[in-house]
């Protein structure tokens, strides 16, 4: 991504051969909301490079056709432009993320790789990928592991901000550590903190459409603040419960694993944010997850990586369980309803065989109908009067 020309021009294969969302991104925009990447799109890319090689092989001007899809904010087009695959990334807020770390991921994640950067445009936000179908039809296993890394674009735009502050978390205890060993006794606070240094600044980032993320790095720990914010007046209700409930357990349970959490109702925030400027208050809270030094001591690249992805994405998990609440409140009012209808219509009485029916007036009166169609008795209409001439 370092030796992106943000002056190359948009690939022509894109612009002329856009399709609709096919009925399988459809299908994939429902999927479970915990899935880290998006299968329609991973299945895609292990198989157009294929394709796309026989093809050109019988036809060299062979192109394939655009696919776009759809997965949660962040929409993906793939093309082809020659022998090579191009994978248009549309991120709203890509430009905020990209100058935070994400960069620096991307660029980490896709070294050794027949990934090239082709375009970067933080005015459109957008940014457009390279993979060599040549090198990746000849070689399975470099073909899983390309269409893993390129379905898992939006899991490396997210977590970059949050590895870079866990990095100089994880660097700054090994120096702490180092510094209080070489210190004098009773001089080790002191040369740890020292040696440390100053924290980065509080990172403030809107990777959500409703949602804003504080980083806070401070030098036994990182913060991440998020606004929380629904549209529907039930969700805030079941979303708040939800939140408070969250928060509630994390702070009972005793695995050291899992990270503190804590909630402020929209009038409280937390203490870190009292002071920030143009503060939008949410209208169901705001919630913080803690990663301490202890997390991340002698931690490879690897397992920040796995304290990063659930944090980040902890929206998906909520409106995941948010999702199923609703579902399953809704299949108990109709099994309930259905309860009540058997109740309704088992109440009334039973009908005795060979007991003559009786039906009584309001007042008590025993009444006995005539049949239907009978000219005699009480029921018999009378004959209207003829009118005078």
């Amino acid at each position: 991504l370092k030796t992106i020309s943000h002056s190359c021009p948009f690939p022509s294969a894109i612009l002329l051969h856009r399709c609709e969302p096919s009925e399988a991104m459809a299908q994939s925009s429902d999927r479970l909301f915990l899935e880290e990447v998006c299968p329609i799109l991973q299945q895609w890319l292990l198989e157009e490079p294929v394709r796309l090689v026989a093809n050109l092989a019988k036809d060299p001007l062979s192109i394939i056709k655009a696919q776009e899809f759809q997965d949660f904010e962040v929409g993906f087009l793939l093309s082809s432009e020659e022998a090579e695959l191009r994978l248009k990334v549309q991120y709203p807020y890509l430009a905020d993320v990209i100058s935070s770390g994400s960069q620096a991921l991307l660029d980490e994640v896709m070294t050794g790789l027949p990934i090239r950067g082709v375009q970067l445009s933080l005015e459109t936000n957008e940014l457009i990928l390279g993979l060599s179908a040549v090198e990746v039809a000849q070689d399975e296993v470099l073909r899983q592991k390309c269409a893993k890394c390129l379905a898992s674009v939006r899991i490396w735009l997210f977590i970059g901000p949050l590895i870079e502050r866990l990095r100089w978390l994880r660097n700054a205890v090994a120096l702490a550590e180092a510094a209080a060993k070489q210190a004098a006794p009773g001089n080790g606070a002191a040369a740890a903190s020292a040696v440390v240094g100053t924290p980065p600044p509080m990172l403030k980032l809107q990777v959500r459409r409703l949602e804003t993320c504080w980083i806070v790095v401070k030098p036994d720990r990182v913060l991440v603040i998020m606004s929380v914010n629904l549209e529907d007046e039930v969700d805030v209700a079941l979303g708040r419960a939800f939140c408070q409930e969250f928060a509630e357990t994390n702070r009972k349970n005793t695995d050291v694993l899992a990270p503190p959490c804590a909630f402020n109702e929209p009038k409280d925030p937390p203490i870190d944010l009292r002071g920030e400027l143009n503060l939008e208050t949410p209208n169901v809270g705001f919630l913080t997850l803690t990663l301490s030094d202890q997390m991340v001591r002698g931690a490879t690249d690897d397992r920040l990586v796995t304290l990063a992805r659930p944090v980040m994405t902890w929206r998906n998990f909520f409106h995941f369980h948010l999702k199923h609440t609703k579902s399953y409140l809704h299949t108990r009012l109709r099994r309930r309803i259905g309860e009540w209808q058997q109740s309704v219509a088992g109440s009334r009485r039973q009908k005795k065989e060979g007991a003559e029916r009786i039906r009584r007036l309001a007042s008590g009166k025993e009444f006995a109908p005539q049949p239907r169609g009978s000219s005699t008795g009480s029921s018999a209409l009378p004959t209207p009067p003829q009118r005078a001439a």
